[in-house]
């Protein structure tokens, strides 16, 4: 169950609001949404290199972006 609800502080959030753990299909759900006109986040963290839109390291991939509202949302390969 995911609830979705109205917040006067939506946007103000500074680290990661949802996750979705989507396996192996990660670079192909990226791969779609950027192709629709998704903006993926680009951050520079030790230990993660980035590959295309895919911060990869530690044994994962992990893409952020940010929804209308500025919270950040981000896809995970596990």
């Amino acid at each position: 169950t995911l609830n979705v609800y109205h917040s006067q502080f939506a946007g103000t959030n500074k680290a990661t609001a949802v996750t979705w753990m989507v396996g192996d299909e990660i670079g192909n759900i990226v791969k779609e949404l950027k192709s629709k006109g998704v903006a993926f986040e680009h951050y520079q963290m030790p230990g993660l290199t980035l590959e295309g839109d895919l911060h990869v390291g530690y044994g994962m991939k992990v893409a952020w972006f940010k929804d209308p509202d500025g919270n950040i949302l981000n896809l995970v390969d596990r």
